[in-house]
């Protein structure tokens, strides 16, 4: 039977923040937390590819159901050779893939719901004109990611490759939030209160 995968790329330094992003607090869950119970959610094997303070990070994620991949070179290597690591450990009956950096923590469950109902070799969502994630892509697309040497990433290789692309409009503003500095951060807490508020008054 075919299976979702999802990969977590959670190797960086968290250099722009000054503190170990993954492990701050939305709420009452870490920021990694919320993005592994999306992903679990969504009934994905589960992938967290890891490299700075990694043994922390699998402590404190242990239990949660997911596979580690430790990238050792992480200081000195971009988030597509993490997401090739990732790729290796998923189940190979797995047919399309979730992706996500560790610092989108406030994607909604219907967001992805949505997006996985699209079928194209690679699906994003857009909200207000601005691609984010999670974002989806068949396993056809692994043999290229491994041989891709251009530069921007992933985004680079489906824009310079030709890829497909199908995009869900959306007016779930948490596909285009991350915590990459104190700033972003902040907004996140905000937004995270001000949903907890709008649900308790519902």
């Amino acid at each position: 039977m075919k299976q979702l995968g999802a990969v977590i790329l959670a190797a960086g330094l968290s250099s722009r923040m000054g503190a170990f992003k993954p492990l701050l607090p939305i709420g009452e869950m870490s920021m990694i937390g919320r993005v592994v119970a999306l992903m679990r959610g969504a009934e994905a094997q589960t992938v967290v590819v890891t490299g700075y303070r990694h043994r922390e990070l699998e402590a404190h994620l242990a239990g949660c159901g997911v596979r580690f991949v430790h990238n050792p070179d992480y200081r000195h290597t971009q988030m597509l050779d993490s997401l090739r690591l990732g790729l290796e450990a998923l189940p190979q009956e797995c047919s399309r893939i979730l992706l996500s950096p560790a610092d989108v923590p406030l994607v909604q469950p219907r967001t992805v719901q949505a997006l996985l109902t699209l079928d194209a070799p690679f699906v994003r969502p857009v909200f207000q004109g601005e691609p984010g994630h999670p974002v989806v892509f068949r396993t056809d697309l692994i043999p290229l990611i491994r041989t891709y040497r251009g530069a921007g990433g992933l985004g680079g290789l489906v824009e310079h490759c030709g890829v497909p692309v199908r995009e869900l409009e959306t007016d779930d503003p948490g596909v285009c939030m991350d915590g990459d500095t104190k700033e972003q951060y902040d907004a996140l807490l905000q937004v995270y209160q001000a949903s907890r508020k709008q649900r308790c008054s519902a």
